[in-house]
């Protein structure tokens, strides 16, 4: 994403029966009670669709980002909504024109309500339904010919857990913008049914989207592109690293080259699980970065209800493993202004957006020294250099 700026149950053991040492059945039985609750304040995600309104900005100050869409959702019952929470075995497409206003903190996203204001709040300017995959190939690929040969970058996103169409969108464009990447964007929404209760449909759903994500990537591969930048957040990245397996265990090497970087965001992946799939992944991408937090409250969460051991991916205890396997680390854990729950800090850091938009970030992750304090943006670098790891062969280089 940056290095192309260019182109950002835990199961509760041994309950014992109400009677019996009654004072600790009541703190065993309200725990799981609590760790569900917690888990609906830090997961980062609405408890409901935002709106999706079509608006004339009018005076307002803001930018609209065209982000073309593809979906393993079902159209949704309301229109207004566009894509719903059910699973679609065909895949479907669109175009969104997301208005973003400048009247906000970066990283916020103030979600439109029954009068949307387009001074403050994320809106849509224009939507576009296409009714097949050439349509759609036609539209992106001449938003790319517009484009100088060398920067006709795709970035695709793949949104995490809990997240309704709406909410995915709207983050996508956030990132787009704070983060001024310049670019053809591509949002890959797998079909979450937005709600922390459904947390095992979003599973089965994660493991339903890699097809969804694989045609998505080919398709891709074959238009005007000439390189792919794709970035999964939690969940999603789930359903990225096992659309790359497939890809490779069905012969499109042609897909993967053009696949730089990967950006896996927050990863809740188990650790074996991941290596699995990485180990059958051929070529692998020639940058792959992993963002982790030690403060992620999401995945430590995550890992307890399955356990302990700090074996989510995405919370930074395998940094050292990830470096030697070839990966970038990027260790959040530093970062304080993402976010209460950590889990969402890649996006909605300010701190990680000045490293991004001052070249800093881009600059360490190529390995190069830390600027002088006196530059002006020194701080910042030394605050890249802490936080940054990269692979073992980089280093190896130098």
């Amino acid at each position: 994403m940056w290095a192309h700026q260019h182109s950002p149950l835990y199961t509760p053991h041994g309950l014992t029966k109400i009677g019996a040492n009654k004072g600790k059945s009541v703190t065993r039985i309200l725990y799981p009670s609590l760790v569900l609750a917690l888990l609906v304040l830090v997961t980062g995600c609405a408890a409901s669709p935002a709106r999706l309104p079509v608006l004339d900005p009018g005076e307002a100050r803001g930018t609209v980002h065209p982000v073309y869409i593809t979906t393993s959702r079902q159209p949704a019952d309301d229109p207004a909504a566009h894509f719903g929470t059910r699973r679609s075995l065909a895949l479907n497409f669109a175009r969104a024109d997301v208005w973003v206003p400048h009247n906000r903190l970066p990283g916020e996203i103030d979600y439109p309500g029954r009068r949307p204001d387009p001074s403050t709040e994320f809106a849509l300017t224009g939507w576009q339904d296409y009714d097949s995959r050439p349509d759609f190939a036609r539209d992106l690929n001449h938003d790319l010919s517009e484009m100088r040969f060398a920067e006709r970058d795709v970035f695709v996103f793949v949104h995490g857990f809990n997240t309704p169409f709406s909410d995915g969108l709207y983050l996508n464009a956030q990132i787009i913008n704070d983060f001024g990447l310049q670019t053809a964007f591509v949002h890959y929404a797998w079909p979450s049914a937005g709600q922390f209760p459904a947390y095992l449909y979003d599973r089965d759903s994660a493991q339903f989207a890699r097809d969804g994500l694989v045609e998505t990537l080919t398709l891709l591969a074959d238009s005007e592109a000439i390189r792919i930048n794709l970035i999964a957040h939690s969940m999603g990245s789930l359903v990225t690293m096992e659309a790359l397996r497939e890809l490779s265990l069905t012969g499109r090497q042609d897909v993967l080259e053009k696949i730089d970087p990967v950006i896996l965001a927050s990863p809740d992946i188990d650790i074996d699980v991941f290596l699995s799939q990485l180990s059958a992944i051929e070529p692998r991408p020639e940058h792959l970065l992993v963002f982790v937090s030690a403060r992620d409250r999401a995945l430590l969460l995550s890992d307890r209800l399955r356990g302990g051991d700090h074996r989510r991916l995405g919370i930074g205890a395998q940094r050292d493993l990830l470096t030697e396997l070839g990966a970038t680390v990027v260790d959040l854990t530093e970062i304080r202004d993402g976010g209460f729950s950590g889990h969402t800090a890649f996006a909605s850091s300010p701190t990680l957006m000045r490293m991004a938009n001052t070249g800093v970030l881009a600059t360490a992750l190529m390995g190069v020294e830390a600027m002088p304090q006196d530059s002006g943006i020194g701080t910042l670098s030394d605050l890249a250099a802490r936080i940054i790891y990269l692979p073992a062969r980089a280093l190896g280089e130098r």
